[in-house]
């Protein structure tokens, strides 16, 4: 009897320990809120004052995301302002237009994934200081979808693989 009572308590505890751990959850992201562009770049939307701007990503997830691991060689470590603009036209039917200015040379990170957080886009490239226009043609990649949004996440890097502006903005692909 001694036996069983001690199991049943054993048991009673291994219950009572379980049901107090919490798993960590994930919070939820909307990514329908994204800025609205038209085909000039202008803003006509309600702009989103946490995309598209320098940002510190809170989230384990979005940091592992902007890991700079591509051999891309700049020689200037020196790291200034980048102006960065939404893309343009968001939503769109899968092209779009990204305009940016860094003041030095830099190294770019992109990365896009879906609702599920699967990447279904991945970039990186060697900026030089100045203007750059970078044009990104979705619609013939299978895992993007019409009447689908997507989150763009980047960061910017010295020629020492260090990030020093980061951010995220969402895009949304309809017909």
């Amino acid at each position: 009897m001694k036996k069983i009572s001690l199991a049943v308590f054993a048991f009673s505890l291994f219950i009572a320990l379980i049901s107090s751990c919490k798993k960590e959850t994930t919070p939820s992201v909307d990514f329908s809120t994204y800025v609205a562009t038209n085909e000039e770049c202008v803003v006509t939307g309600t702009p989103d004052s946490t995309q598209w701007t320098n940002s510190v990503l809170s989230r384990q997830t979005d940091t592992a995301l902007l890991t700079f691991i591509d051999n891309i060689v700049i020689t200037d470590s020196l790291t200034g302002p980048i102006t960065i603009n939404p893309p343009c036209p968001n939503p769109s039917n899968g092209f779009f237009i990204w305009n940016i200015n860094p003041t030095q040379q830099c190294k770019l990170r992109l990365v896009c994934v879906n609702t599920a957080y699967d990447v279904v886009y991945y970039n990186a490239y060697g900026l030089s200081g100045g203007p750059i226009t970078l044009g990104f043609d979705f619609r013939s990649i299978s895992t993007f979808h019409t009447d689908s949004s997507y989150r763009i996440y980047y960061g910017f890097y010295n020629a020492n693989d260090s990030l020093y502006i980061s951010g995220h903005g969402d895009i949304k692909i309809q017909q």
